[in-house]
């Protein structure tokens, strides 16, 4: 048995299932699927072609909301890594109507799509080992692309259930819709007679009520556009959340077949294992021993011999730092797949694994050391920061890795939680202002020799209170006027986002501080 999956049993059915139920809807479903389009819809309207503002945290609550109810009334008992996921879901939903964060876009936007569909497979305990595993992989494509597709049909289903559903709710649901429909159809042939045996006053009536619809032909347009569009993402939605509940084509994959097959690929030899990690922990004792003062220089400020220029120096070190990481990471998942003699097993393997993560840590220590260094002389931006937060993920991994030599946990499942909470902090806490205030308190306090305007701008309108600030207590006349620059620049894009589903609070603030300032001085 494979030790990376230690509540999998190597007894088992085919390793994908083809067959599938029929689906039997009921009213719930029905009520359910209706629910889906109007979220669909808002999905389209707010979110889809935006991913900013109050728009998309009403469209999270929305969406968490129904299906919560839809799968508390199917009775369905959510696990807690369901509700540990919703949690990640709503914060990060919440917080796009606070902060713009346009730092962290595109990852916010894409974190919150991919935590919002996996949430529903982990709410209805459909996860391999029943919670996030290293089988995160298949869950993830299970749940975007098996079960929602396999199950695209059902909202059609549920309401052609309501539709000839007996209960009197159901039939007048869609009896009124009918209706309308039909008095739209008779109105449309009704009026031009109407028209032509009116006196007058009635065409004054329907003449004002056309020139406000041609009025409203754009919106009408994109209204109908945005219908149109709600249809196929209102089935998709429908499809995975009912699916799951249902327990319909939900187990594509099987726990115990998939582990057999991984612990099939066990064909390397023992030592094979051992000299290449033996040699490439070699290697890199030897290439980090010879060029200490490369590596070690940024512990106490300086720059190594041959490099002039900070920002080469850090960016070198960053990527020197990526590459080097996921060759180390990688190998050492593969070996521990790979390997016929299994880690738990070998104590030899376990001595080469510490060894390769100590000196992955070791890199990633000079590499922060070097990121510092250039903070400290140009600034901090969200550039910056993110990279060292995530050179702070990767220790983490590495010593996960270490611990991983004595206990027997899921480094992978510890590796998501650790990321998911990082990433919901970083955007409940304004990533964007925490830069600009940073720099702004540097550069007035003379630790900072410049202040950079383009950090400003990148950072939307989270910069303007660091703006208002160092123009108010800075002389520079040049730096004044590219600050007057930018809060121009601001002052209309948050003007146009007033009153829009793209606004946020932030923003707001951003508007408040920039009038009062435009009072004192025109922009």
């Amino acid at each position: 048995m494979n030790e990376c999956f230690p509540d999998a049993d190597l007894t088992g059915v085919p390793l994908l299932k083809h067959t599938i139920e029929p689906f039997e809807a009921d009213f719930k479903d029905g009520i359910f699927a209706l629910f889906t389009f109007i979220l669909g819809f808002i999905f389209v309207r707010w979110v889809m072609f935006s991913w900013q503002g109050w728009g998309v945290t009403l469209f999270t609550l929305g969406y968490c909301g129904a299906i919560t109810l839809y799968l508390l009334k199917k009775g369905v008992q959510i696990p807690r890594a369901g509700w540990f996921w919703l949690t990640a879901v709503l914060l990060t939903g919440i917080s796009f109507s606070l902060w713009t964060n346009n730092g962290l876009e595109p990852w916010r936007s894409m974190f919150l799509f991919c935590s919002a569909v996996y949430w529903i497979i982990c709410a209805t305990g459909l996860t391999l080992l029943g919670r996030t595993s290293n089988w995160i992989g298949l869950d993830s494509i299970n749940a975007l692309f098996i079960i929602p597709f396999k199950n695209i049909r059902c909202q059609f289903k549920s309401l052609a259930f309501l539709g000839s559903n007996r209960r009197s709710e159901g039939r007048q649901i869609l009896s009124i819709a009918l209706g309308l429909l039909l008095a739209f159809i008779v109105g449309g042939i009704v009026l031009p007679l109407l028209l032509k045996a009116d006196s007058g006053n009635f065409s004054k009536i329907t003449n004002g009520i056309l020139t406000y619809f041609q009025g409203m032909r754009e919106d009408i347009r994109e209204l109908f556009f945005n219908s149109i569009l709600a249809i196929p993402i209102a089935a998709y939605l429908f499809g995975l959340v009912a699916g799951s509940a249902h327990k319909r084509g939900v187990f594509t994959f099987n726990k115990n077949t998939t582990t057999r097959a991984i612990s099939a690929l066990r064909v390397v030899p023992k030592a094979t294992i051992y000299t290449l990690l033996g040699l490439l922990c070699a290697l890199y004792v030897v290439f980090i021993g010879s060029q200490l003062t490369y590596y070690f220089s940024a512990f106490i400020g300086e720059r190594p011999e041959g490099w002039l220029v900070y920002s080469e120096y850090a960016r070198s070190g960053f990527f020197e730092l990526c590459r080097i990481a996921a060759i180390n990471l990688s190998l050492l998942m593969g070996v521990n797949i790979l390997s016929k003699k299994p880690r738990r097993d070998s104590t030899a393997l376990k001595i080469l694994n510490c060894l390769l993560a100590l000196l992955t840590l070791l890199l990633i220590a000079t590499a922060l050391s070097k990121m510092a260094m250039y903070i400290g002389v140009y600034g901090l931006s969200v550039r910056r920061f993110l990279p060292c937060l995530f050179m702070v993920f990767l220790a983490v991994i590495c010593v996960s890795v270490l611990a991983l030599q004595k206990w027997e946990f899921s480094i992978v499942r510890l590796s998501v939680g650790v990321g998911v909470v990082m990433l919901c902090m970083l955007c409940l806490l304004d990533s964007d202002g925490f830069v600009a205030r940073y720099n702004a308190e540097r550069y007035i306090s003379g630790t900072l020799s410049s202040f950079d305007v383009g950090i400003l701008y990148r950072s939307g309108p989270a910069g303007v209170d660091a703006a208002l600030e160092v123009y108010e207590k800075t002389d520079d006349k040049i730096l004044q006027s590219d600050l007057k620059a930018y809060l121009l620049v601001q002052q209309q894009l948050t003007a146009k986002a007033s009153k829009q589903p793209l606004d946020d609070l932030q923003k707001a603030h951003a508007r408040k501080r920039i009038a009062e300032f435009a009072a004192l001085h025109p922009l």
